[in-house]
């Protein structure tokens, strides 16, 4: 089924409870270039994790690790044709735990990205995850001698209302009971996507350009978690598109997300 926004939440809770999760797309004006990925979980659900996996897998040691190579190496293909692992390496800090990983892509238009970076988690199951159109950013290059156009189509995400809705509606009693919980665990989570040329941004309509680097989504959920009845609309599955959700978090502080469906770079 679909993940819509709400639905890419939902999974990034319960999979991993807090975690913080930076994409980075770093593109050449011929239209290569590198995707890095850095993925963070807090120690303390990493460790509830191994706890679960060493409990139903008795062939698994104490020591092993969610960050394998290969399967980040694997992971290479979901990101469309002509992309290839590079490297990883682990990182520790502060209190949290993860890896970041570098691919490279020889065509920007054949990289599959979704914005909501549900993805770039450590693999659960060996079910594979299939994307709609409606949740994959589509990358359009123009190439001429003096400098390369990038047009960059954001989702819409909408829900198809032809699907059943992937999250059951939470009761008041139900969600007032357990939201202390929850915003404990969802703590310091964060999320972004950034376009980074390696070229100087010659002209852009994208709304947050610091430097050389454009966000497409950034979100801290420490201040979405301090709204609880935005949160309770979220966990109802009440937001069903990518413009309701930029509507319901534009005065929220730590979120930034591109108000146009289709921006322009010039490098």
């Amino acid at each position: 089924m679909k993940k819509i926004i709400l639905g890419a939440f939902v999974f990034l809770f319960v999979a991993t409870g807090c975690l913080q999760v930076d994409t980075k797309v770093y593109i050449n004006r011929d239209g290569s270039g590198i995707i890095e990925e850095t993925v963070l979980i807090k120690d303390e659900v990493l460790d509830m994790m191994k706890q679960f996996f060493l409990a139903f897998d008795t062939t698994q040691t104490k020591d092993f690790n969610f960050f394998k190579e290969e399967e980040l190496i694997s992971k290479a293909s979901k990101y469309g044709e002509g992309v290839s692992y590079l490297s990883s390496e682990k990182l520790k800090k502060d209190n949290f735990e993860g890896v970041k990983a570098r691919y490279s892509f020889n065509d920007i238009s054949k990289v599959n990205l979704s914005l909501i970076a549900d993805d770039q988690l450590p693999a659960l199951t060996d079910e594979p995850t299939e994307k709609s159109d409606s949740e994959i950013l589509k990358f359009v290059l123009d190439k001429s001698p003096s400098q390369t156009n990038l047009k960059i189509f954001l989702p819409n995400m909408k829900e198809d209302q032809s699907e059943e809705s992937a999250v059951e509606e939470i009761d008041d009693s139900t969600f007032n009971e357990n939201f202390e919980r929850t915003k404990e665990m969802f703590s310091d989570m964060k999320i972004s996507l950034r376009i980074i040329p390696n070229e100087k941004i010659k002209q852009t309509d994208a709304d947050y350009v610091d430097d050389n680097q454009i966000t497409l989504m950034e979100m801290n959920l420490n201040s979405l978690i301090e709204k609880p009845e935005l949160f309770k609309d979220l966990s109802n599955n009440k937001i069903k598109s990518l413009d309701e959700f930029r509507k319901a978090v534009k005065d929220i502080e730590g979120f930034r997300i591109e108000s146009k469906d289709v921006i322009n770079i010039s490098f």
